[in-house]
């Protein structure tokens, strides 16, 4: 019905979208903010002064004179930026209990006048929050004494408005108050009430809500707020029907960084555990998660008497320590050996800092990540997790995922049990309207519980007075809820997942959970994911270095690895941060380069005797192939693992070139005036070119409000794209290579590839230049190939997942970006091609086109994403009936290459008899003098295999991921499954 209050029907659809109370009952607000007038009561103005910063300044270097004074209303600073308020004054002498009020917008840090944090507040605006019963004030601390002196200090900083960079930071005023108790009761009351009179589906119980809340209001209009309390007594006493229980977790989800800087995320983590230690007290019954060590770690460096109170409230059982990644990280593009120092980093630092055993430790926490890897199960399973929890599914743009309770198993057989809170959130407010919506939508509603994850999120800040007064209403008497809601009682996650898997949970989901959004994520900020695939790849030199040299680098990689897994968070690598985050990724990313540069160099030169010229291999795979040193080039033939002298090239090397055709005898090229491959025969005249490879075009790419940078527009294939035009060719034979070098231009872009052949590979290779300044565009290399069928296998982390090529349904053409690793492939009863990169992961593969996306251009919240100059290679390859081996060994070789060196040679220190069973790992133990050696089943079939190694041991162990023994194993013959991931500790007495 139309509203008898002009206000209030202006504010209908606002207040629909904002507060969840129905366009038919804005009423209710108006209601509530009148009753709101009633709770506090002014007593004393407090005195307030200013420092204004750019960058935070720690309490200790404040100084007392550089504060000036602030009225209400002004204004600190702009986006990022920070400031110290000060605020002083003197409780009168009739004001009992009375609360120190401070306004601002933004977010606050409050400590006492020794710097010690005893709250923080926040005014942070979150899509769906209820509204707070002191309107723009919010309380600090508890209630003071008569005649008390107040000095306090609160860091202030203002982030943006929801998700853009707009507005100022304002210091709205500060006083002292007197709160009337019956009246902050009374608001509670009314709003709980008032949200599941506009919710609830049940007619008769809405009319006789909406009655109550009529005669509570008529009685509050009176200042009768006794009676108006009690007349909402019976609705709030009367017990639920349901016998459906939601276990209850605060929670208060921080982005390592997105719309903030990491310095930024340093504050906002002390304000969210300063207001969480807060709210322990106040509430007896509630129960907080956290999820991300990284964060602890940080308090336990910055603010050690705040780390000591967090431990004291997880020993307590109040603190819930979920997860056991060291941050939630991105999992479609982090390799299988970071994933596993996800869980091995988190899970040390939470078993060393807080004492907790494996039972503790049972629980995976992403609910936000974008999509989740085939292989993760495994990982999980081997890490000691075997319960996984997300929302991200639901936010499917085409399919509705049809669980939220169920088994997800892996590409190796390897299953989880996963629980997606059925509200569709991880920053739930608590109310009525929530707790309905999420049971409406349980399909696995039958088991008789779900998890409620609840509390202000995405730049933390945890359940708040709000979220908590309202749940509080909803526990109801001795915890028998209230009529019209399923029960609820504070819990943790820990106690829900124990309590399903006693349950016969009826679905399994096998393979990926592949979120159909943020595909663009694959590609956006690609200077990022390159230098995230180059430390990885150094990360795992250096430890092999290590072992080969005995010597312990343990505690100079140990940050390394640290600042790694935390640039994997699932808005840094992924590219969906503001500038700053990016280009202070990109800063790390170099000085760890140079930092491990500098340990690899020592120990080659460690190990040198002598200045031959020598090649060094640190993959699982022999090579035989060509590097250039001092100008010249040689013939490098190593084992794996292992270092050897390199002779000059003998040549003839039977490469040739002519006009538009090169040739290295296996493969033969041929262009077109455009510069596309349009034929690629092989030594026996088989044709692999089909309709032209590596046609280089600018497909549009629309903003997608309010994902730009997450997501691409799956209409854009509807769209011709724009060919990049050949602005110049040559071709020449340089020892064992044939090069051509071409040039190509489009609108706001220019490109030069070397395409090389190499005598006796069949891989050609792009290595591309790119000076990139489109907007809105996506760059991308297109390759039809002669052999194509209905499944592209694509690399993930120690394996290969199979993905459909058609589209036959909505499911198959939500899929119209996937991400792969080192390679994708596409094959036929003939053979197969293979697409391969050294990091990208971008891809598309439907109706016989394989896709890579080199480069992209939106405009949020990076304006300057991309733009500049860019360095990468990819390659692709034909290969045999059978020959999925030999992609698999060149994607290594284009992520690897040869280091070359002087005066280090070595024999094979380690290597399988199996080809499909690669050595991905060789390291000292986490502990002790031992050394690990991981290694994995790459072809999808069961495999027995010894391995061969010089690495001196006694007892040879299998272990789990965390390195804990299993049982001893005979090198001799080790047996794999598909896919499985084998990790063997081998100790030296």
């Amino acid at each position: 019905m139309r509203q008898r209050c002009g206000e209030g029907g202006r504010m209908a659809g606002f207040l629909s979208f904002l507060y969840g109370i129905r366009v038919e009952q804005p009423e209710q607000y108006l209601r509530l903010r009148r009753l709101r007038a009633r709770v506090y009561r002014r007593v004393a103005p407090l005195e307030a002064a200013v420092v204004r910063s750019a960058e935070p300044i720690p309490f200790a270097e404040l100084d007392p004179a550089a504060f000036t004074p602030i009225r209400a209303g002004a204004a600190w600073g702009g986006v990022l930026d920070c400031a110290w308020l000060r605020l002083t004054g003197e409780v009168p002498a009739d004001a009992v209990g009375a609360r120190v009020m401070l306004g601002i917008r933004g977010e606050g840090l409050v400590v006492d006048r020794h710097g010690t944090p005893f709250d923080a507040v926040s005014t942070v605006f979150q899509q769906g929050d209820l509204p707070h019963s002191g309107g723009r004030f919010r309380p600090v601390g508890d209630g003071l004494a008569p005649g008390e002196r107040v000095e306090l200090y609160a860091d202030v900083s203002y982030n943006g408005f929801i998700l853009y960079p707009v507005g100022r930071g304002v210091f709205r005023g500060a006083h002292l108050a007197v709160r009337d108790e019956t009246a902050f009761g009374l608001y509670y009351d009314y709003l709980t009430l008032a949200v599941l009179a506009g919710h609830t589906d049940d007619a008769e119980l809405a009319r006789e809500l909406r009655t109550s809340l009529d005669i509570a209001w008529r009685h509050a209009r009176s200042g009768e707020l006794v009676a108006a309390r009690a007349a909402l007594a019976g609705p709030l006493t009367t017990p639920a029907a349901s016998d459906f229980v939601y276990h209850a977790i605060g929670h208060g989800h921080l982005d390592m960084a997105w719309l903030w800087p990491l310095r930024e995320t340093r504050r906002k983590a002390a304000r969210t555990y300063t207001r969480t230690l807060a709210n322990l007290e106040r509430y007896p019954g509630y129960r907080y998660g956290t999820s991300q060590p990284q964060q602890l770690a940080w308090m336990k460096e910055q603010r050690p008497e705040l780390f000591a109170r967090l431990r004291d409230a997880a020993a307590s059982g109040r603190l819930e320590l979920q997860g056991s990644f060291w941050v939630e990280p991105d999992t479609n593009m982090p390799s299988g050996e970071s994933l596993v120092r996800q869980a091995l980093v988190g899970r040390r630092f939470l078993q060393q800092e807080f004492g907790l055993d494996d039972e503790q430790l049972r629980l995976c926490w992403l609910p936000d990540t974008f999509g989740y890897s085939g292989n993760l199960p495994q990982l999980l399973r081997k890490s000691g997790m075997d319960w996984f929890q997300t929302i991200k599914i639901s936010w499917n743009k085409t399919n509705v995922f049809p669980h939220r309770s169920f088994r997800w198993q892996g590409i190796d057989g390897s299953s989880v049990l996963v629980h997606m809170p059925p509200e569709g959130d991880y920053n739930s407010r608590g109310a009525p309207d929530g707790l309905l919506r999420g049971l409406a939508q349980y399909p696995e509603r039958a088991l008789g519980a779900a998890l409620l994850v609840y509390g202000s999120g995405d730049g933390g800040g945890g359940p708040g007075e709000i979220h908590l007064e309202v749940l509080d209403r909803e526990i109801g008497v001795d915890g028998q809820g209230i009529r019209g809601l399923p029960r609820v009682r504070f819990s943790t996650a820990n106690a829900f997942f124990r309590e399903l898997e006693r349950h016969e949970v009826p679905h399994t989901h096998a393979g990926e959970l592949y979120l159909e959004a943020h595909q663009g994520t694959y590609t956006t900020q690609g200077a990022i994911k390159r230098h995230n695939r180059v430390v990885e790849r150094m990360l795992h030199e250096v430890e092999a270095l290590s072992v080969l040299a005995s010597v312990d680098t343990r505690a100079e990689l140990e940050p390394i690895w640290r600042a790694l897994l935390l640039n994997q968070f699932h808005d840094i690598l992924p590219g969906s941060s503001i500038e700053r985050v990016n280009r202070e990724a990109v800063e790390t990313y170099r000085r760890l380069e140079g930092e491990l540069e500098t340990l690899a160099s020592d120990l080659l030169e460690g190990a040198a005797e002598g200045d031959t010229a020598t090649a060094v291999n640190l993959t699982g795979f022999a090579r035989d192939e060509h590097v250039r040193v001092d100008g010249r080039w040689h013939r490098a033939v190593v084992e794996p693992y292992a270092a050897a002298r390199i002779e000059p090239a003998p040549g003839p090397f039977g490469l040739a070139t002519a006009g538009d055709m090169m040739t290295n005898g296996l493969l033969t090229l041929r262009f077109d005036s455009a510069g596309v491959i349009v034929s690629c025969t092989d030594a026996a005249g088989a044709q692999h070119a089909g309709a032209g490879l590596n046609r280089l075009v600018l497909h549009r790419d629309p903003y997608q409000w309010p994902f730009d940078a997450w997501d691409i527009d799956p209409r854009y294939t509807t769209r011709a794209p724009r060919q990049l035009r050949l602005a110049s060719a040559e071709t020449r034979v340089d020892g064992p290579t044939v090069v051509r070098t071409q040039r190509l231009v489009g609108r706001g872009v220019e490109l030069e590839q070397r395409i090389v052949l190499e005598a006796g590979s069949e891989l050609v290779r792009f290595h591309t230049r790119v000076d990139w300044h489109a907007s809105h565009r996506m760059l991308r290399a297109e390759f039809r190939p002669s052999r194509y069928g209905p499944e592209a296998l694509c690399e993930i982390q120690f394996g290969h997942l199979a993905r459909t090529t058609t589209e036959r349904d909505a499911v198959e053409a939500a899929q119209f970006e996937v991400c792969a690793h080192r390679w994708i492939a596409v094959q036929d009863e003939a053979g197969g091609f293979a697409l391969l990169n050294d990091g990208k992961y971008g891809h598309r593969a439907k109706q016989g086109l394989l896709s890579l996306n080199l480069l992209r251009s939106p405009t949020f919240p990076d304006r300057s994403a991309d733009r500049g100059r860019h360095e990468f290679t990819y390659a692709f390859r034909p290969f045999a009936p059978g020959g999925l081996g030999e992609v698999i060994r060149d994607g290594y070789r284009l992520n690897n290459p040869l280091r070359t060196t002087r005066g280090v040679a070595f024999d094979s220190l380690v290597s399988t008899t199996d080809a499909g069973v690669v050595v991905d790992t060789v390291k000292r133990a986490e502990a002790g003098a031992g050394t690990v050696v991981r290694l994995y089943e790459s072809l999808g079939r069961p495999a027995t295999t010894a391995l061969v190694t010089r690495i001196p041991h006694v007892t040879v162990h299998e272990t789990d991921l965390l390195e804990r023994r299993i049982r001893e194993v005979d090198l001799e013959r080790l047996e794999l499954g598909p896919f499985e991931v084998l990790t063997l500790l081998l100790e030296d007495g």
